[in-house]
């Protein structure tokens, strides 16, 4: 019988767990130059415009970005903080503002993309737009599937297109599910 009191790793797990570790390290730091690089586009382009914010955009210990401070929110005419971050998607920078109800402190949301120094004082006044959450598509057709439950149909013809139309669903789900892995 083998001894499992022994607790050295054998040298070719040894060499499995440095190299996963290299590879986490190399893709922290990958992480942190992105955004490194993506708080230096929007410091740059608030410069470009003339903005001093009240904070620049930087990053956390975590490597986190942190969003530039542009102006705080004022409660006397109504208007909301505004802060500039990084849309990868628009390779722009993007102004969020902050709903300050007490209900919900500290959630910025995006109102628009940055182009000129008018952009700030318009988004002071807009509402923050949160994302809808993405639809899961799969458990839709899930749930359609489950809910044409072929046992209960009294007619032999709908039961047939209920079980081809399952059938061409699960074919395509499979589809889906192995060709984004």
């Amino acid at each position: 019988m083998p001894d499992t009191t022994a607790t050295a790793l054998p040298n070719w797990l040894a060499a499995a767990e440095a190299d996963r570790a290299e590879r986490e390290l190399a893709v922290k730091a990958s992480k942190l130059r992105l955004v490194k690089d993506q708080a230096e586009k929007i410091n740059a382009k608030l410069a470009e415009l003339g903005i001093e914010p009240l904070s620049p955009a930087g990053y956390d210990e975590n490597g986190k970005l942190q969003a530039a401070v542009l102006i705080h929110a004022d409660y006397v005419d109504p208007a909301y903080e505004v802060r500039a971050l990084w849309s990868a998607e628009d390779n722009a920078v993007e102004l969020h503002t902050a709903e300050w109800e007490p209900d919900s402190p500290g959630v910025f949301g995006r109102v628009r993309l940055l182009h000129s120094i008018g952009d700030i004082a318009a988004a002071r006044h807009e509402i923050p737009k949160f994302p809808s959450p993405p639809r899961n598509y799969a458990a839709e057709a899930r749930r359609a599937m489950d809910a044409l439950n072929v046992d209960r149909l009294n007619n032999l013809e709908v039961e047939e297109i209920v079980t081809a139309l399952n059938g061409i669903t699960a074919a395509l789900l499979n589809l889906a599910e192995h060709s984004s892995a």
